[in-house]
């Protein structure tokens, strides 16, 4: 028996492994059929997964427009776009441009008349084309956050770049809230000095000359704020700013900073920009000249002194700063009514 089946299989054993090759060539297509029908079915999806994000996050961003371009992109400690903060960033200006106060209250700690009053104080009519840059705050659960927007101001076609500043903590139902950052001031100016934060205020303010040399009401508004490109200043001679300082008042001592705002050579906004001080920034103070104050402080970059004259608004003399953290500047601002904030 066993002779006949070897017979068999001999005279077979072709059939036999034709039929096995046959099976394997079945089998391997099949694997291969799966293996392509499922790569295409996870792209299609992934497809529609990233055209549902980019839906929702126009219906949450619906003061959002294509505005002037791209926005800045972030570099080192800073990350960009975090969704949370992100969120919370369109919110709260969407609510400040249609002066929401009901939303406001529920995202801001505290809301207050005083908060109220210095959060509506602006014709700014929309903030479009958000973006929000990001590093962990001081305690836990907070964060510090620098928004560019582009504001839209009445009877100006161009919207204005800026870049703003708000510190986000958890409140106790583990909800996101603006909230004041004055007794963290040491770690926000500390923030605002950093190259991440600086290179993103160049960057917003050369943005924001390019723009204005393009649109002759945009640059007049700026230059209306004290915030003219720096690019056309006048040439100012050491001894102009001699003289200017003889007129000035017998003053003296130290002042901080309570916002981003610019130095100029002259007590007056045709004054050629000789640099920017970033909020919480200490200055000497040399004397006052009517609505100005002459100082001089050394600039960290070059290690060179710069004398020149700052709005006495955005000085506080009493040693410490406390702006309002929903209205405070990161050192680019456009908001209607600000004498001499850094814009450009």
């Amino acid at each position: 028996m066993i002779d006949n089946f070897r017979e068999w299989l001999s005279d077979n054993l072709r059939y036999i492994l034709l039929g096995l090759a046959v099976l394997l060539v079945i089998i391997i297509g099949v694997c291969i059929f799966r293996l392509i029908g499922g790569s295409s079915s996870k792209k299609r999806a992934s497809g529609k997964k990233t055209t549902a994000v980019t839906t929702s996050q126009k219906d949450e961003a619906s003061t959002e427009s294509a505005g002037s371009g791209s926005v800045p992109s972030a570099s080192g400690s800073l990350a960009q776009d975090e969704p949370d903060l992100l969120k919370l960033a369109q919110k709260y200006y969407k609510a400040v441009a249609a002066k929401d106060s009901a939303t406001l209250a529920t995202i801001v700690d505290p809301w207050n008349d005083t908060v109220q009053s210095e959060t509506f104080n602006s014709d700014i009519e929309s903030y479009d084309n958000i973006s929000t840059y990001s590093k962990d705050g001081p305690v836990d659960g907070s964060s510090l956050v620098y928004v560019y927007c582009e504001c839209k101001l009445p009877d100006i076609s161009t919207a204005v770049p800026s870049l703003r500043q708000l510190f986000v903590t958890t409140n106790d139902s583990k909800d996101l809230v603006i909230s004041d950052w004055s007794q963290y001031q040491e770690f926000v100016t500390e923030s605002n000095k950093s190259d991440e934060v600086q290179g993103l205020i160049r960057e917003v303010n050369s943005k924001c000359q390019q723009l204005a040399a393009s649109d002759p009401d945009l640059k007049a508004y700026l230059e209306s704020q004290g915030i003219g490109a720096s690019d056309e200043a006048s040439t100012e001679s050491s001894s102009s700013s001699s003289s200017a300082s003889s007129s000035s008042s017998a003053a003296s001592g130290t002042a901080t900073a309570t916002d981003g705002v610019n130095v100029r050579s002259e007590a007056s906004t045709n004054g050629s920009v000789l640099g920017t001080l970033y909020p919480g920034q200490e200055v000497n103070v040399v004397g006052s000249e009517g609505d100005w104050t002459h100082i001089n402080y050394t600039n960290s970059s070059t290690g060179g002194t710069i004398d020149g004259y700052v709005s006495t608004q955005y000085l506080d003399f009493g040693g410490s700063t406390a702006s309002s953290s929903t209205n405070t500047s990161a050192g680019t601002t456009a908001d209607a009514g600000s004498a001499d904030n850094t814009a450009a």
